[in-house]
């Protein structure tokens, strides 16, 4: 059985969340160069294994959903973000992907690096010739991807949502975790070898925390899910820190914002509306 800890942080290393009020998508974020058939639902060779993406909707930028951890093998996770989408495609062009090893994609039999998860997604859109500028709309973990995507991708990337994602700066108070078994880097061996997606979340965040100081300069909003608030771990330290980091991390983006909803962690499926809102404002601000 796991412990109290463990648990409340699997589940943050998890898959969702956001929220907020729907704006209109100013006519200057569509794009006249929209391609003739924008609808993708396939597999994609991206280097000796393919992935599973789905694309609705026409316009620019491009939404980008970004997946958070899957720990269920039956789980598939690009699913979560269908009603998201269906709010979303009538106004711009939405993707949905796998990751290597869960959902419809295909299984790697080797250990997953940061680099892995970029370069799979690097070589997905290429193969499926989706163009940016892209809207990355991370849940959970998937919002440290989109962290480290951005960073590498300053050119491709105008706006980000993350959805209560973890954060590189979270590093820097994880000392105040007990030491064995709850901190991110005493689950990484686990995640590599027990998980479907065999990805360490602590290396992801180690590579992360590389770019911080140097975000690119687009709007993000980082959505809080009020109902598991990241400070009622029952550490003290890092309940009486883990607000100022998050807040931090968000002053650093162009502009950033935080936003809290009356939801769970994972919320996806319970707030669709208000995440397609949220993203919607992103591609407004990103368009000023």
């Amino acid at each position: 059985m796991q412990r109290p800890h463990v648990s409340r942080l699997r589940r943050r290393i998890a898959i969702l969340a956001a929220a907020a009020t729907a704006v209109a998508l100013s006519p200057a974020a569509r794009s006249a160069a929209a391609p003739a058939d924008p609808t993708v639902d396939g597999m994609f060779d991206v280097g000796g294994h393919e992935l599973y993406l789905t694309c609705r909707g026409s316009g620019s930028p491009t939404v980008l959903y970004l997946h958070g951890a899957v720990f269920d093998p039956d789980v598939v996770p690009h699913r979560n973000a269908l009603g998201i989408r269906r709010h979303l495609e009538e106004h711009t062009r939405v993707c949905l992907y796998d990751r290597r090893n869960v959902g419809r994609s295909e299984t790697v039999d080797a250990i997953q690096q940061p680099k892995d998860m970029v370069r799979d997604l690097e070589n997905l859109l290429e193969a499926a010739q989706v163009d940016p500028p892209f809207v990355l709309l991370g849940a959970s973990f998937g919002g440290t991807l989109a962290h480290v995507y951005a960073a590498e991708h300053p050119d491709d990337v105008v706006g980000l949502v993350m959805l209560d994602s973890m954060v590189p700066d979270m590093l820097d108070i994880e000392r105040y975790w007990p030491v064995k078994d709850e901190r991110f880097k005493s689950l990484h061996r686990d995640d590599m070898f027990s998980t479907p997606e065999r990805i360490s979340h602590w290396k992801v965040l180690k590579h992360g925390s590389r770019y911080a100081g140097d975000e690119p300069a687009v709007p993000l909003t980082y959505a809080l899910a009020g109902q598991d608030p990241w400070d009622q771990s029952g550490h003290d330290e890092w309940d009486a820190r883990i607000m100022g980091i998050i807040h931090g991390y968000v002053d650093r983006w162009s502009p950033g914002r935080t936003v809290t909803l009356d939801t769970p962690h994972f919320m996806e499926v319970e707030v669709p509306e208000e995440i397609a809102g949220l993203v919607l404002d992103v591609i407004a601000r990103a368009d000023r």
